[in-house]
C-alpha cells in the first residue's frame, strides 16, 4: 500500500459508493463524489484507488477586530491545502459489495490543545499536521447500502438544493473561516453539512420510481476512536456523557431521515428532498436542561441548459450550529426562539467555465442569556472556476458575512447590557468579514 500511496499519480477518487451512481466533478463537491480518474490496483481481492488534490490560494481578508492597541493584522496571505482519498472496494461471490473510504487532509488549522480537545490553538507544526476527516466502511446490495463510520448523515447524503458548485464552494467550503481570526468572527449558517462527521450508522435505499430514502443514527456528536476523555473530571468532553452539572448543548441519540425524488420533464431535471433531524440533550443535574432538538429540512434544485437553480430551508427547535437550546423557566428567562436558516443559489456552466453564487441567512437564539433579541447571520458568495486541462482548475471567489445580535459583543464574546452601552462605558460590536480567494487546484 505504501508504494501505491507514494507512486501513483493517475489514480482516482471515484464515486464507487454512491447508490445512484457517480456525481459530476466539482471543486466544492464531496471528496468521494468526483470522478477524477480510472486507474486502480488489486490487493487481496479489493480494488484500491488513491486520489486527492493539491490546492493553492491567494487570500485577501478584511474582518472586524483587525487591530487593537498593540496588534495589527495584514490582509493578504498564501495558503495551500492537500487531501488524499483512499478507496477500496470488493465483491463477494454472493454478489455482496463492500469497501472502505478514507480522507486524509492537512486543513486541521486549529489544533486541539494538549489535554483539552475542546480548546483549539494554532501552532506552526500543527498547521500542516495530517489528520483524517472522513473514514467509513460500507456493505451494498440490491437492498441498498449500509455505511458505518465518520461520515455525513442521511440529510447530507440525499440533500437537494445546496448550491455550492462554483469557486471553491462559497459559504460552505470552510476556506473563508480558515482565514478568519477569532471564533466569534466565523458565521454559522447551519448548512446540510454542519451536523458533522460524528460516528454513525447509515442506511441508503436503492432508487424506485425516482424515490430513494435514507436514515442515520449516532449516539453523540463526537467522532474518532476513543471515549473522548480520561476521567469523569473531564465529563464535558466524554462521548458517553448523558448528564452533568451545568449546561452542555451537545447532541445525544441523533437521528436523521430523508426522502428524495429525482426526475426530469423534457430538458429540465429536478431533485427535491425533505428530511428530519432529532436528538436528545445532555441533562443538567443542577439546573435548567436544554430542550430536545427537532429540525425539519426541505430543498429543491432544477437543472436545464447549463443552469442549476435551487435552495433549501431548515427550521425547528435548535440553536445555531445544530446545538440544543435552553428551556424557558419562570425566574430564569432565556431566549429559546427557534432556528430558521435558508440558502438560495444558482450556477451556470458553459464548456469549461462555471460561474455562480448563493445567499444565506440564519436567525437563532444566539446567546441565550440575552432575552431581548435573536442572532442574525447573513452572507453571500460569488465566484467561478475554469477547467484548463483534465484535473487542473483555476478559481476565484468573493465571500461576505455579517453577524449581529443585540447586546452581544462579537469581538470580546461578552454580553453588554443596554444600560452599559447607553452610559458610554461599554460597546457592542458585530462581525463583518470579506474574503477574496483565488488560485488553482490539481486533482489526481
Amino acid at each position: 500500500m505504501r508504494k501505491l500511496l507514494l507512486g501513483s499519480t493517475a489514480v482516482a477518487a471515484a464515486a464507487l459508493f454512491a447508490p445512484g451512481g457517480a456525481m459530476a466533478q466539482s471543486l466544492s463537491g464531496d471528496a468521494f463524489a468526483s470522478s477524477l480518474g480510472s486507474a486502480g490496483a488489486s490487493m487481496r481481492g479489493l480494488e484500491v484507488r488513491v486520489g486527492g488534490y493539491y490546492r493553492a490560494m491567494y487570500n485577501y481578508t478584511r474582518q472586524t477586530n483587525e487591530n487593537n492597541a498593540t496588534t495589527r493584522l495584514g490582509s493578504s496571505d498564501f495558503t495551500n491545502e492537500i487531501e488524499i482519498h483512499i478507496l477500496a472496494s470488493g465483491k463477494a461471490a454472493n454478489g455482496l459489495r463492500y469497501g472502505v473510504a478514507l480522507e486524509i487532509e492537512n486543513d486541521a488549522y486549529r489544533q486541539p490543545q494538549a489535554g483539552n480537545p475542546a480548546t483549539n490553538v494554532v501552532s506552526n507544526s500543527g498547521k500542516n499536521t495530517l489528520a483524517y476527516d472522513e473514514a467509513w466502511a460500507y456493505l451494498a446490495g440490491n437492498w441498498g447500502q449500509i455505511r458505518f463510520g465518520d461520515e455525513d448523515g442521511a440529510l447530507g447524503q440525499l440533500q437537494s438544493g445546496h448550491i455550492t458548485g462554483f469557486g471553491v464552494g462559497g459559504l460552505d467550503s470552510g476556506d473563508q473561516y480558515q482565514q478568519v481570526i477569532g471564533g466569534n468572527q466565523r458565521a454559522a449558517f447551519n448548512t446540510v453539512n454542519d451536523p458533522g462527521d460524528n460516528t454513525k450508522l447509515i442506511y441508503l435505499s436503492p432508487q424506485f420510481l425516482g424515490f430513494d430514502a435514507g436514515a442515520s443514527f449516532a449516539f453523540n456528536s463526537n467522532d474518532g476512536s476513543n471515549s473522548g476523555c480520561d476521567s469523569l473530571a473531564n465529563a464535558t468532553l466524554c462521548d458517553r456523557t448523558s448528564a452533568l452539572s451545568g449546561v452542555n448543548t451537545r447532541r445525544r441519540n441523533e437521528v436523521q431521515a430523508a426522502l428524495r425524488w429525482r426526475g426530469s420533464f423534457g430538458p429540465v431535471g429536478l431533485s427535491t428532498t425533505v428530511g428530519y433531524m432529532g436528538a436528545d440533550s445532555i441533562k443538567n443535574t443542577t439546573g435548567i436542561s436544554p430542550q430536545r432538538l427537532d429540525m425539519y429540512w426541505a430543498g429543491i434544485v432544477g437543472t436545464a441548459y447549463g443552469f442549476s437553480v435551487g435552495g433549501w430551508y431548515t427550521g425547528g427547535s435548535a440553536n445555531a450550529g445544530f446545538n440544543t437550546k435552553l428551556e424557558s423557566r419562570t425566574g430564569a428567562p432565556v431566549d429559546d426562539r427557534n432556528l430558521d436558516s435558508f440558502l438560495v443559489g444558482a450556477t451556470y456552466t458553459i464548456d469549461a467555465i462555471t460561474v455562480g453564487g448563493h445567499f444565506a441567512r440564519s436567525i437563532s437564539a444566539g446567546n441565550q442569556g440575552i432575552t431581548t433579541g435573536g442572532r442574525t447571520e447573513t452572507g453571500f458568495a460569488v465566484g467561478g472556476n475554469y477547467r484548463i486541462a483534465p484535473g487542473l482548475d483555476f478559481f476565484a471567489e468573493y465571500i461576505q458575512t455579517q453577524r449581529k445580535e443585540r447586546n452581544f459583543d462579537f469581538v470580546t464574546g461578552n454580553v453588554v447590557s443596554a444600560t452599559t452601552i447607553a452610559n458610554g462605558t461599554g460597546i457592542q460590536q458585530g462581525s463583518n468579514v470579506g474574503t477574496v480567494l483565488a488560485g488553482f487546484r490539481v486533482a489526481f
